[in-house]
């Protein structure tokens, strides 16, 4: 148990008891308990940003590559493209895959151009189509160049984002706005063709999936219910086959996306939601210089920045879309928040389960600080009752790019009463009350509670020891997740319980050694009694936990649409094994009614730490649950302690104490603990 302060040096050696010196035993008792196997920490989930699809994603395909069978439209492009457009969003804005991997340390450059990993194209189609003329690889073809680049090995640490598939249905499937009576059984081999090359993608080694979808979006915000169908019948084969195929994927929406937006435009520092609307055209030269991608005219205000002007000089910060399909600067940042905290979600929650490790380790230090107190100067069959306040500074770190942080300031109370059943045995009983508030870096918070039973019994016989306790508690947890999308911060609300189950043991060996001849009152053949008494020995222990965590659903209490919030979503129940081993020294020392010790120890986690949290998206119904890997904490960490005890009198004492780590990767965590013992049948007397 990491951090127990200091108590077994103040283990009472009694009168009689043999002092034979078993180092050599101890020593092979601590070596079986302390084994120092375990996976090491992840260093970071995410190494690179890999992107392929279409206009949605594309950052700039056409710098490097010919768009355009016209030679007028292509000189379009690079005219926009020296201007500061030439995406496909308004002139001088940056795409949401570039903002994404921003966010993640990462970038999103075109391939062609050093460093680049955004394989999308604008145009591009999943498969290719005989009606459909584009210059842009369509993304199946994509993807299996970027395979053929890396000899067919996937980047396991890569963040892959794929969105894909509208020119299929509006360039395509759905030429000129008609659908033909095959159109559903068409948009469904086109995501059978898309849902088989990113299977491809993960046998190959890719592990973490961002999959955009429209939903049943229709082109331009029209109304056609024939093409909305369609995509429909597209977004659920391509997240079906996905399912079906094992393979993990965090679902986006364009449409919950649009929805949400358009109920409270104000909330994004947006005036106007209608496609189109952002630009104008200042020369019918600039109309559709793109023909065959399936836009229409208007396609031109995004990719050609020479011949579009805004309608308004903020247009791209207060208006949503570029043009008939494409989001402006804003927009962008909007759905690239969106996407960013349905990635880091899971693993933001994945700190309910880990605050209990920490909290409970308090639970039992207050208690083997009590029992030492407990042990001294009493008679069998007597009680004592006594009580421990701690508060600390806990500060739990993803270490990943990225990823949030969840600083706090734990603080418990513990009371406690024990009868001493024979001379060299202790049994107590103890009852916790402790709460945290963590704090997210993204903003917001969860409030933990927690409540605990706790026997204990304790042993000492000579210069051994041994204590062990079990503990039973529930928590509680309130939970504000802040999620920042563009300008706006959504709050995500939600509250739910848990338990935590652990024991813990202990064991030592004491040596005591005088310093100095105290003075003595009358003459005596005997020497006189040592002035200071030096107790020291080696230490061994270990802290198991098991902590579940209910699974519970969130809501965003200010949203205006009846849905609960776009970005609110439901979490699975969580699951944190424990095992932490300790092994150290100890000292103190005696000095009338003061007792200083000091405690050093090396910690090891030898449970596995490597574990998933599960997410879900309510406002996408066929989308299934997805997983990202919660938080992870070096393996390895040093404990320190430095306290005293003082007896007040007859009967009443006391204890101080500091106790701190360092060296454990992604936690800093020290505090402070007081504590008061009463022996009951001395207050009787």
């Amino acid at each position: 148990m990491a951090g127990v302060a200091g108590s077994p040096s103040g283990h009472v050696v009694r009168a009689g008891a043999k002092t034979s010196r078993v180092r050599t035993g101890l020593f092979a008792i601590c070596a079986v308990l302390l084994p120092v196997f375990g996976a090491p920490a992840q260093a970071q989930p995410f190494t690179q940003f890999i992107g392929f699809g279409d206009s949605t994603l594309d950052s700039g395909w056409y710098f490097t590559h010919t768009h355009d069978k016209n030679p007028i439209n292509e000189a379009l492009y690079k005219t926009a493209q020296a201007l500061g457009g030439g995406v496909a969003t308004t002139p001088g804005g940056r795409m949401n895959s570039q903002i994404l991997a921003g966010m993640f340390g990462l970038t999103g450059i075109p391939v062609g151009l050093p460093g680049g990993t955004n394989f999308a194209a604008g145009g591009a189609a999943n498969i290719d189509y005989a009606n459909y003329e584009t210059l842009a690889p369509n993304t199946v073809s994509q993807i299996q160049s970027y395979l053929a680049s890396t000899g067919g090995v996937a980047n396991p640490s890569a963040l892959y984002m794929i969105s894909s598939g509208g020119n299929d249905i509006r360039g395509a499937i759905c030429a000129g706005g008609i659908c033909p009576a095959n159109a559903t059984q068409l948009a469904q081999n086109s995501a059978a063709a898309l849902t088989g090359a990113i299977a491809h993608l993960h046998a190959a080694g890719a592990r973490t999936f961002v999959v955009a979808i429209n939903y049943g979006a229709t082109p331009g915000g029209s109304a056609n219910a024939d093409i909305a169908a369609v995509a429909r019948a597209y977004d659920q084969a391509l997240y079906g086959g996905l399912a079906a195929a094992g393979i993990n994927f965090v679902p986006v929406s364009g449409k919950i996306i649009a929805d949400a937006i358009g109920v409270d435009p104000s909330r994004f520092g947006l005036t106007n939601v209608t496609p189109g609307s952002a630009v104008t055209h200042q020369g019918g030269a600039c109309v559709n210089p793109a023909p065959g991608n399936g836009a229409g005219g208007t396609i031109a205000s995004a990719w050609a920045a020479s011949c579009t002007t805004l309608v308004a000089p903020n247009a791209a910060q207060t208006f949503l879309y570029a043009d008939d399909l494409h989001y402006s600067a804003a927009g962008q940042l909007i759905e690239a928040s969106y996407a960013y905290s349905l990635i880091v979600a899971p693993t933001e929650m994945s700190f309910l389960a880990e605050a209990p490790v920490m909290t409970r380790r308090t639970v039992v230090e207050s208690i083997l600080n009590q029992i030492p107190l407990s042990q001294t100067q009493r008679a069998p069959g007597t009680f004592n009752a006594w009580i421990s306040g701690a508060v600390s500074s806990l500060s739990m770190t993803s270490n990943w790019p990225g990823f949030p942080n969840d600083p706090g300031t734990p603080g418990m109370v513990t009371a406690g009463v024990d009868y001493l059943v024979a001379p060299n045995w202790l049994a107590g009983a103890a009852v916790s009350i402790g709460t945290t508030r963590q704090t997210f870096s993204l903003g917001g918070d969860f409030k933990q509670n927690e409540y605990a039973l706790s026997a204990y019994a304790a042993y000492a016989s000579g210069p051994l020891w041994f204590d062990m306790i079990g503990s039973f508690g529930g928590l509680h947890y309130d939970v504000n997740r802040i999620v920042p999308i563009g300008i706006a911060t959504i709050a995500n609300t939600s509250s739910t319980s848990g338990e935590n189950s652990s024991f813990a043991a202990e064991l030592g060996y004491n040596f005591s050694t005088g310093l100095g001849q105290g003075a003595s009152a009358l003459p005596t053949k005997a020497p006189a009694a040592p002035a200071l008494i030096l107790t020291h020995g080696p230490v061994a222990g270990i802290l198991l936990q098991r902590i579940n965590v209910d699974g519970f659903a969130e809501t965003d209490p200010f949203a205006a649409d009846p849905s609960g919030g776009f970005t609110a979503l439901s979490f699975g129940s969580q699951r944190r094994n424990s095992a932490v081993t300790e092994l150290g020294y100890q000292a103190s020392l005696t000095l009338g009614i003061w007792q200083p010790y000091a405690k050093l120890v090396w910690n090891h986690e030898l449970a596995s730490t490597n574990r998933l949290v599960t997410a879900t998206v309510p406002e996408i119904a066929f989308a299934p649950s997805y997983t990202m890997p919660a938080v992870m904490f070096g393996k390895d960490w040093v404990t320190g302690t430095l306290g005293t005890r003082v007896t007040f009198g007859r009967g009443i004492s006391g204890y101080a104490s500091l106790t701190g780590q360092t060296g454990q990767s992604g936690v800093v965590s020290f505090g402070g603990q007081l504590g008061l013992n009463v022996a009951l049948d001395a207050i009787a007397r």
